[in-house]
């Protein structure tokens, strides 16, 4: 065992064996052993402990233990104890995230504080198989098959080529002492149920299932990084940023490939394959505007490209602009206001994003606000005829995130610039004018 693990750490460079490693242990089985692997291999390692308080007293000794156990063997010691069912409440979740949040967190400040360059767990080949097979029931895809990497940053997993069954036998050859944690025999726990149920269940008709998911799991590891180059080049050909959205332009793909590209694109992001199939159906229909949220993303359908950004949070902020102000800052942009004679101005450096109005006709203060449902002006060109924003907005090809974005400006009750893009036909300059305010919409880069 001792040398299956040595060659292990050195086949995968999990790290050299003057680099300080620290490992997380619980004092349960798989980690004592990881624990004395590194001792008796005379690596530079330190202890870590949780101490969650879930179990009262069982707890503390598991604490207790693994203290021990690193004072018995000269090896620095650290732990600390976690409010979790408290964490867990307040922050909405379920016991285990909880837990992995907590820990990692923990895990991180200490190696920061104490200069640990490496983090070791004892993860084994049955958690593994666990892994994997909970991946595919999420749907997670030809990279969910790979399961846990033996190194992932400074975090290395060096168990990975052991079963539990071999870290059991050395544990009782070499009289390796440990604690048992009742909570593992629950089913209540997702991982539990696929450890003490369903794969016992599937052993049973399957004697072989194990070694084979072992095997497999290899096959899909090297496949899924002969693949990865080429999604990667796929992703990255057609995906591009346009303010503050990621664009994927979904007209490129062979449509037969689209959901696996697309999905590849979006399951970091939190979207699973039913939603990335739905936004190829809405494509295909032409459902410009549909939505599609994860946990802290939102994809939108534009025409044949999807944006991916953050949920647009309900917002009826209003910014007043009084007659005495010069500019004024937005979110995204400036504006800059301007009184001039009507006669002083150089109509040849005109654009989009600088508008003339006659100042007498301007009511203050002025209000600028987000487009509403219903919201309607007399766009500059149509000779006064009444138009819905929303039709405006269409008509200019404008993207759903993009109409969620632009600013209008109103003079009273009415839309007087929709800024940016056009003025109301009422509040332009004429012959008669002689006072003109000139205002300049200027973007934040």
């Amino acid at each position: 065992m001792l040398a299956a693990f040595e060659s292990y750490m050195h086949d995968h460079h999990l790290c050299e064996k003057d680099e300080k490693i620290l490992v997380a242990v619980s004092a349960g089985v798989d980690s004592m052993v990881l624990a004395e692997l590194f001792r008796r291999g005379a690596w530079n390692i330190a202890i870590a402990h949780c101490n969650f308080q879930m179990r009262g007293a069982d707890s503390d000794g598991d604490e207790i233990f693994v203290r021990q156990y690193a004072e018995a063997h000269n090896l620095p010691f650290h732990t600390r104890s976690f409010e979790l069912s408290t964490y867990a409440r307040e922050n909405r979740l379920g016991i285990q995230e909880a837990a992995r949040l907590l820990r990692y967190s923990w895990f991180s400040e200490v190696m920061e504080e104490q200069g640990y360059q490496h983090l070791a767990t004892a993860h084994h080949q049955d958690d593994q198989i666990e892994t994997v097979l909970m991946n595919i029931s999420r749907g997670a895809g030809i990279f969910g098959l790979q399961g846990m990497s033996p190194k992932r940053e400074h975090l290395i997993r060096p168990l990975l080529f052991a079963s539990k069954k071999d870290i059991l036998t050395f544990a009782s050859e070499k009289q390796i002492e440990s604690r048992e944690d009742s909570s593992n025999s629950e089913t209540f726990y997702r991982r539990n149920f696929w450890r003490n149920q369903l794969i016992p269940d599937i052993e049973a008709r399957i004697p072989s299932f194990r070694r084979r998911m072992a095997e497999n799991i290899s096959i899909w590891q090297k496949t899924a990084r002969l693949l990865e180059g080429l999604l990667q080049n796929q992703i990255e050909d057609k995906q591009y940023v346009e303010g503050d959205a990621i664009v994927f332009d979904v007209e490129k793909i062979e449509s037969s490939l689209r959901d696996i590209i697309i999905f590849e694109w979006l399951r970091p992001y939190g979207f699973n394959y039913s939603q990335v199939q739905q936004m190829v159906e809405a494509i295909e229909e032409g459902r410009s505007g549909s939505e599609f949220l994860s946990a802290f993303n939102r994809v939108i359908v534009d025409r044949k490209r999807l944006l991916l950004g953050t949920p647009q949070e309900e917002t009826t902020e209003e910014i007043t602009i009084e007659e005495h102000e010069h500019s004024v800052n937005l979110s995204d942009g400036r504006l800059e206001f301007k009184l001039l004679a009507t006669g002083a101005i150089d109509f040849s450096q005109t654009h989009e994003e600088v508008a003339y109005f006659d100042a007498q006709k301007l009511r203050y203060p002025l209000v600028i606000r987000h487009w509403k449902s219903g919201d309607a002006f007399q766009p500059l060109g149509l000779h006064g005829k009444r138009q819905k924003v929303k039709k405006f907005f269409t008509n200019q090809k404008m993207s759903k995130l993009d109409k969620e974005r632009q600013w209008l400006m109103l003079s009273g009750p009415d839309i007087c610039w929709i800024i940016g893009k056009r003025i109301d036909h009422r509040f332009c300059i004429t012959e008669s004018t002689r006072y003109t305010m000139r205002m300049e919409w200027i973007p934040f880069k």
